[in-house]
């Protein structure tokens, strides 16, 4: 037995109130609020200790930055204080693996030397927070034997978006559950910076009318209905935080940051550790490789559809390396691939494009190459990041739908296929925004009808089946 390690645990024990304090306060001493994942966290919890649900092991994989450890921390705190008794221990695995070496099994192992019996012969019910899992390379099959150990301990485990493609096919069916964690949407936004809710059910209602309605004019009828609860949201607002949330809020740590060379400095270092940390783990690269990634999202942030040809001109790196990186990316939750619209044979001939999984991340490189305050010219790209992000979060994260783009000359952003059963073309702009692009792109891909997120009031074009949908309305999905 690793005694360091021991003593370390017990360090832990008697100090956990002051580490859960730094991770739930900021520099003023003001509580950080809390995401919306919190209450989702808190009904687990309450359920394994209610003895209602068996689901005794929860994983919250996501970008850096959006928030893990917070939660974790915050869902500790609120046990520790409402139910005393049950023995509550919040861990850093990567601190862990640093000091000592060592992983979830050893620290288990120092864990049952303290309590003086092993997980199986425990009477009582014990929770752990376990954060950044994945600096264990052997944390699936851990957790999987800890979880089949005992049914008195509830693991609570944050780790980099790695953790999905490490999971082990007998962890993943039946014994884990993910809840996977994205940067904020606009409403979460003005929760956890100014305290204002969103309306109950009034996100439902208008991703019902824009998605699932038989055609535009039922779509329009819809979202015309419920025009004042929008208006009566918006009468809270200050709408400059729409600006804001677009160039840094989506990450919910620049909220805390002083100034925008802060945030911006602040999201560089992010993205430096998602590089150093977790590319690594989703591909085999060299150092050589690594220090181009970020010339690499460099090169996106201005161009998001260049081809692999160019990208290898461009980087002193061969094509096939350029495509690792960016599906390592792609899998690390830094870009969201957009391919294009086609057959298979046709598809293969033109680029991707790639949006980044939160605008935050293409404003960082604004600001590096000094046109952060071009803004007015560059938001129709962190719209159509945000876009993006919002139809992974709705359909593919919840394994009904997926999208692509039409590549033609003057085509739609975005064209939607939910379950396999009705499709949708949407396109985007931050400015007043014609019908022109969608109406070329409908003219060749069969939709049920064509949507259009902008600063255009709302508004229907019956002739050519297209929804004007206000930015006023998108940004509450």
């Amino acid at each position: 037995m690793n005694q360091e390690l021991v003593r370390y645990l017990q360090k832990q024990i008697r100090t956990n109130k002051d580490k859960l304090h730094s991770h739930t306060y900021d520099m003023q001493g003001k509580k950080l609020p809390k995401r919306f994942m919190f209450i989702k966290l808190q009904k687990h919890l309450n359920d394994f200790l209610m003895g209602v649900s068996a689901n005794r092991l929860i994983i919250i994989p996501g970008l850096r930055g959006v928030g893990k450890t917070t939660l974790m921390a915050q869902a500790c705190t609120a046990m520790i204080a409402e139910r005393p008794a049950v023995t509550t221990l919040f861990l850093s695995i990567d601190e862990i693996k640093n000091l000592f070496n060592a992983g979830i099994a050893e620290t288990m192992a120092a864990f049952e030397e303290i309590a003086g019996t092993d997980l199986e012969s425990l009477e009582e019910k014990v929770v752990f927070f376990l954060d950044e899992v994945q600096s264990d390379p052997d944390w699936a099959r851990t957790l999987k034997i800890l979880h089949d150990k005992t049914s008195k301990a509830f693991f609570c485990c944050t780790g980099s978006s790695a953790v999905v493609l490490q999971t082990t096919p007998d962890l993943a069916r039946g014994r884990a559950i993910f809840e996977r964690m994205t940067p904020m949407c606009f409403t979460e936004y003005e929760m956890v910076k100014n305290g204002k809710f969103p309306i109950s059910n009034l996100k439902s209602q208008i991703r019902e009318a824009v998605y699932f309605s038989s055609d535009a004019g039922e779509a329009y009828e819809k979202l015309f209905a419920i025009k004042s609860q929008v208006n009566g949201y918006w009468s809270g607002v200050d709408r400059r935080d729409v600006i804001r949330f677009l160039t840094f809020g989506s990450l919910p740590f620049t909220l805390q940051l002083p100034n925008e060379f802060a945030i911006y400095d602040s999201i560089s270092l992010l993205l430096d550790g998602v590089i150093k940390k977790d590319l690594p783990m989703l591909g085999n690269f060299d150092a050589k490789t690594l220090m181009q990634a970020k010339r690499l999202l460099l090169v996106l942030s201005e161009n998001d559809t260049t081809s692999l040809n160019t990208l290898e001109k461009t980087l002193g790196i061969d094509r096939l390396t350029v495509l690792g990186l960016l599906e390592a990316m792609e899998k690390a939750e830094l870009l969201i691939k957009v391919p294009a619209y086609g057959s298979n044979m046709s598809v293969a001939k033109k680029p991707a494009k790639y949006l980044f999984m939160s605008p935050a991340i293409r404003m960082s490189f604004f600001a590096i190459t000094g046109q952060e305050n071009t803004y007015l010219t560059r938001s129709g790209k962190l719209l159509e990041d945000s876009v993006g992000g919002h139809l992974y979060r709705e359909f593919i994260l919840r394994g009904n739908g997926a999208f692509r783009y039409d590549s033609s000359q003057g085509g739609a952003d975005f064209i939607l296929q939910i379950d396999n059963s009705r499709q949708l073309i949407i396109e985007t702009g931050s400015g007043k925004k014609d019908c022109r692009q969608i109406s070329n792109s409908m003219k060749k891909i069969h939709s049920r009808y064509g949507i259009v997120f902008s600063n255009n009031e709302l508004s229907i074009d019956k002739e050519g089946e297209i929804i004007h949908v206000p930015l006023d309305y998108y940004l509450l999905m």
